[in-house]
């Protein structure tokens, strides 16, 4: 009520006082504190009240600003419209005052501990007696303790570690008369774990120096500890890693300083340790070709990485080194500069294994090639030339030859060549040697020559056709059961030597190729003697048509005409002595029917010899006639058909076919005991098949293979063959026999 009062009594004060006179605090101080509450109003209350921005004064010097105050117009005003007068009006206002100064005070201590209790780390304060006065709540996770039993203990009570028992950090450290910064402890908690914390710690002085009290700040560096140890196995493991590795491990900057090596690297590079590498090489020295660095450079700064990048490194003694790298950029987080960092493998020996596989793969593929020649032809000047290109391309050279000696001539001629002159055709030797011994023993003497993998190399050279110069060539051994049957011949390049593998591969494909060289001379032989023996079969056989045509002209003519001659005499002698002799008629009669026999008899032998109808009407009605003879004599029932024919084919080949059938009949009538034979003449082009079968006893024809068939089936084969044709014979006991026979039509001759 005295309140209300109070300010009813200054409201009629300040009626009773010159409303024109009267100014706002703002106005009358000239106030520019334009975002105060107060400021833009008519009546305002003093700058002690806190809704106004004059309150930020009781963050200032107080009793300064009181006495820049007492000289206020616009606060003397108010001061003497107080009821109880001026020094009641000051009095209340410095009371208001500390109010709402200790008020502000507590808020900010509030808000303070606030900020406190939420950091991450522990914190606690102590007094003079080093009891603690304060413990935040990460403090008490820490510990173990909880705040409301930690506050009064000692320090050293709650923080007990290894190093001090009696004493905890704080206290040391304000005796040691320093702040400790980020020291590490392991003290123990209240369940007896230990903890390990780093913390810094700080003491509270007065204004004379005297210790009042102190404040520490501590972590639980656990997770930090094991990650440390974790960092310290993988740095254990990378450095196990790194120094065991048998390959190697680099690291190198931009400019290509090495960095770091591994000692499987400085062993790579032939160097003693790694700082003798450091110190002496950089990486564009490694490279062999400078450009390969800038070309993998290039490479990893595009991409960021390179995997199995091969190239070929020098070692310390000069010597070459085939790697494969694989590597990474990066940048170095504590210097930024641009460096590299990877593995080198060391694939030398890998390179020299897949050279050698890939010598082999070429000196197989050449065996192979004169294996494929050799199975799709025996021509001695294919396969050699085949082999020659086969080996110019594997040795890499554009010129060379082969020779062949031929040891009963007495000569090495040249027979196939590439890349070099014609030789000569007018020279009687065209051959130099330029070993004349060798020559003596390789071409003219018939020595033996012990075998060996490889021979050493000779030079020769020849006459060429139109008088171009012939380099020596250098010349490798084919031998042939230890005979030399040829030779290689290559011009080398002066600056070309062939290496230890190169000459394994000559001297394998010598060996090889000598027998093939024997193998096609003898093919060649075998070859030779049989088309003799072909043309000596064919004109035997011509020879046989000959020699049945000369008997049977002389059966028919002279033996005809004989056994005429003697039907003549008997016929006088039967007109003039044998009338009425009726025993030399009778006689007389006998006679003449045996003439009779003997001249049908000598007619079938001549027509079975060589039949006049075969060449009169053709192979078809000679056989007719022959099988229906054949058929009234012996019974045998005989089916015979021609399927195809149009027009009669050539003289020869119905002769050939004329004989097939009756060798084929005669042989079911001497030894098959058949009931009946069948035989068909198909004209079936390309070819003419002649199919004859019984159904005789049959017999093994495995005999035919031991040679110990009768001549007539081995004739019938020798016909077929010297026509281009085949025999086939298929018999087994008891089910009979069967001949197939197919020839090829000769155009235009059996159309």
């Amino acid at each position: 009520m005295s309140s209300l009062l109070e300010n009813h009594l200054i409201s009629l004060s300040l009626s009773r006082h010159d409303r024109s006179e009267q100014k706002a605090c703002w106005e009358l101080l000239a106030c520019p504190k334009v975002l105060c509450p107060a400021h833009g109003k008519n009546v305002t209350d003093c700058w002690l009240i806190p809704r106004t921005h004059c309150s930020d004064m009781i963050e200032e010097d107080f009793f300064q600003k009181l006495a820049s105050c007492l000289t206020c117009s616009f606060f003397s005003f108010i001061s003497k419209q107080h009821l109880r007068g001026e020094s009641h009006f000051i009095a209340d206002q410095i009371q208001r005052h500390n109010v709402k100064a200790l008020e502000r005070i507590y808020q900010k201590e509030e808000s303070f501990v606030e900020i406190l209790n939420r950091i991450p780390d522990g914190l606690f304060t102590t007094d003079q007696e080093w009891r603690i006065t304060y413990f935040n709540p990460a403090a008490e996770k820490i510990t173990g303790f909880s705040a409301y039993d930690a506050v009064g203990m000692y320090c050293k009570d709650v923080f007990k570690n290894s190093i001090c028992e009696s004493d905890c950090a704080l206290k040391r450290a304000v005796e040691e008369g320093q702040d400790i910064h980020n020291r590490e402890y392991t003290i123990t908690n209240i369940d007896g774990k230990k903890v390990p914390i780093i913390c810094s710690t700080s003491a509270f002085t007065d204004s004379a120096g005297r210790i009042t009290g102190g404040l520490e700040i501590f972590k639980d560096i656990s997770e930090i500890k094991k990650l440390q140890e974790q960092v310290a196995r993988r740095e254990k493991k990378y450095r196990r890693i790194f120094e065991g590795s048998h390959d190697s491990i680099y690291t190198t900057n931009k400019p290509g300083q090495i960095l770091d090596m591994n000692p499987a690297g400085v062993e790579m590079l032939g160097y003693q340790n790694k700082q003798e590498l450091i110190n002496n090489l950089s990486a564009p020295r490694l490279y062999r070709n400078p450009e390969d660095r800038k070309k993998f450079l290039a490479e990893i700064n595009r991409k960021g990485y390179v995997k199995d990048y091969e190239v070929d490194f020098i070692k310390r003694d000069g010597s070459p080194l085939h790697v494969l790298i694989s590597s990474r950029r990066y940048e170095n987080p504590e210097t930024g500069d641009i460096e590299y960092e990877g593995i080198i493998k060391d694939i030398t020996h890998r390179k020299r294994a897949e050279k050698m596989i890939r010598e082999r793969n070429r000196e197989l593929s050449i065996l192979n090639s004169v294996a494929v020649a050799l199975n799709n032809t025996m021509d001695l000047d294919y396969i050699l030339e085949g082999t020659l290109k086969d080996v110019l391309r594997a040795l890499r050279l554009k010129r060379g030859s082969l020779f062949l000696i031929d040891r009963e001539a007495g000569e090495a001629r040249l027979q196939v060549r590439s890349g070099l002159p014609e030789p000569s055709t007018e020279m009687s030797d065209p051959v130099i040697f330029k070993d004349t011994q060798l020559e003596h023993h390789l071409v003219h003497e018939k020595a033996q020559i012990t075998p060996k993998p490889t021979f050493p190399s000779f030079c020769v050279k020849y006459q060429s056709k139109n008088g171009k110069p012939v380099p020596w060539l250098s010349c490798f051994l084919i031998t042939f059961k230890g005979r030399g049957v040829g030779f290689f011949g290559f011009d080398l390049p002066k600056t070309r030597r062939l290496n230890q593998h190169e000459i394994h591969l000559l001297g394998s494909l010598g060996n090889f190729l000598g027998g093939t060289i024997e193998n096609a001379r003898l093919m060649k032989t075998i070859r030779q003697h049989r088309e003799d023996l072909r043309q000596l079969t064919e004109k035997l056989f011509q020879s046989q048509e000959e020699e049945r045509r000369r008997i049977a002209l002389e059966l028919h003519d002279e033996t005809g005409q004989s056994l005429t001659a003697v039907k003549l005499g008997l016929d006088r002698l039967e007109e003039n002595h044998a009338v009425g002799d009726e025993h030399l008629q009778d006689e007389i009669g006998e006679i003449r029917k045996m003439i009779s026999r003997t001249s049908s008899e000598i007619r079938r032998l001549s027509y079975n010899l060589h039949p006049t109808l075969l060449i009169d009407l053709g192979l078809e009605p000679a056989l007719n006639r022959y099988f229906t003879e054949m058929e009234h004599h012996t019974g045998l029932d005989i089916d015979f058909s021609m399927v195809g024919f149009n027009e009669r084919l050539a003289p020869d080949t119905e002769t050939v076919f004329y004989r097939f059938s009756q060798e084929a009949l005669t042989n079911t009538l001497r030894h098959a005991s058949a009931k009946s034979f069948r035989l068909s003449i198909i004209k079936s082009y390309p070819k003419i098949i002649f199919l004859a079968e019984d159904d005789g006893v049959g017999f093994d024809a495995k005999i035919l293979a031991k040679g110990k068939q009768n001549l007539g089936l081995l004739g019938m084969r020798e016909r077929a063959s010297l026509l281009g044709g085949s025999f086939q014979l298929r018999s087994r006991p008891g089910e009979g026999t069967r001949i197939r026979i197919e020839v090829p039509i000769r155009e235009g001759a059996d159309t």
